[in-house]
């Protein structure tokens, strides 16, 4: 695969799943869903935000800019603390939605991949 071609992936997978962060949980704070399980409101504020930080950092990757691959990095890092988090809590019998933790799964593993393909253009610049 080229180097064009990862940044192309990566960087759509970003804007897409920031767009998406961004409608599930600006719906919900506006009122014009409700879910069937427990909604975490810390939780929907910290997928609208970082929503909208995935967004930026896609066309950051898009333009080939230094601090994309580092806002991708630090964005997969926020996910697996929080996805950690919310195991925790899930152990302690909190009310952590299985559907939150799947969610933040999907979002992990996304940017995990993200960041491999990002970092992957390195051994390609000869």
């Amino acid at each position: 695969m080229t180097t064009q071609n990862k940044t192309r992936i990566a960087a759509t997978l970003a804007i897409l799943t920031g767009l998406l962060s961004i409608k599930e949980g600006g719906s919900v704070l506006l009122g014009l869903t409700s879910k069937a399980y427990t909604v975490l409101p810390w939780l929907v504020w910290y997928n609208v935000v970082l929503g909208l930080g995935a967004v930026a950092t896609g066309v950051g990757i898009a333009k080939q800019r230094a601090w994309g691959e580092r806002y991708a990095v630090t964005i997969l890092s926020m996910h697996a603390v929080v996805l950690l988090l919310l195991l925790v809590l899930f152990a302690f019998k909190e009310a952590v939605s299985i559907v939150s933790i799947m969610a933040m799964l999907f979002r992990t593993t996304v940017w995990a991949g993200i960041v491999m393909l990002v970092r992957g253009k390195r051994g390609e610049r000869a």
